[in-house]
């Protein structure tokens, strides 16, 4: 990664999806695939900076702005730095986008599994797909409560004879087992299946899929592979600098 080129990208606003997560929409182009990611500089006082992965939740085939969403974790620097104190105006430093998380083709039918914050790639790939695409899409999207559910109203919204969408919500139903899980697949067993969730929601639903017999190379799950490498030490930027507009 040592001849990777950062880029800057101006804030044109920070929205508030839920109480715990924010979409940052950034004023600029960029060329990417819909389930990808960017890595992004965050300014710290301690290490001086840090590296997260968010994953875009725009669609790279509508003409949106590009757009990464964020959910607070307990006790995360990066997240919470991210939502509280981020404004129209700043300047992110990021890398290109990344990640191999983005289907073969549109016109696949797709089975989407999302836990929590792991709906951001996937509402990307479900706006290209039914922009783009002819296939039938079947999201599962588990949550803690009805509050929790990112983009709530966008997928409502997305809803039609192509795409329809099962909430499970924990408080409702309790977490969702490897037989609830593969209750839900079974009916698609022909599709394409992506995940992107907590590992524990992951596992479970790679557990249901096996069961099922889908094979590996129609099972797909979301990795943030560049961190793996540590970026920010093969990573040569300009300075880090606070956010605030850079010149």
């Amino acid at each position: 990664m040592s001849d990777v080129t950062s880029l800057e990208l101006p804030v044109a606003e920070v929205v508030a999806e839920t109480a715990q997560a924010c979409s940052i929409v950034f004023d600029a182009e960029l060329d990417y695939r819909p389930g990808q990611y960017l890595t992004l500089r965050v300014p710290s006082d301690v290490t001086g900076s840090v590296a997260r992965c968010y994953s875009l939740s725009s669609s790279p085939l509508l003409g949106e702005r590009p757009r990464v969403t964020v959910k607070r974790t307990d006790g995360g620097y990066a997240s919470n730095r991210l939502c509280d104190t981020l404004r129209a105006g700043d300047v992110v430093e990021v890398l290109p986008p990344m990640g191999n998380f983005t289907p073969k083709s549109l016109d696949d039918d797709l089975l989407l599994f999302a836990g929590g914050s792991g709906i951001t790639p996937i509402l990307s790939i479900v706006a290209s797909a039914l922009h783009a695409g002819s296939g039938r899409i079947t999201l599962v999207y588990a949550n803690r409560d009805p509050e929790s559910v990112i983009f709530a109203r966008r997928l409502a919204e997305l809803e039609c004879d192509r795409f329809t969408v099962t909430h499970w919500l924990e408080t409702e139903r309790g977490l969702p087992t490897v037989d609830d899980l593969a209750d839900l697949a079974r009916p698609h067993l022909d599709a394409d299946a992506y995940t992107c969730g907590p590992a524990p929601f992951m596992a479970a639903v790679t557990d249901a899929l096996k069961a099922l017999d889908v094979p590996r190379s129609r099972r797909h799950v979301e990795r943030f592979a560049s961190l793996a490498a540590n970026p920010l030490t093969a990573w040569h930027p300009r300075a880090v600098r606070p956010f605030g507009p850079h010149r």
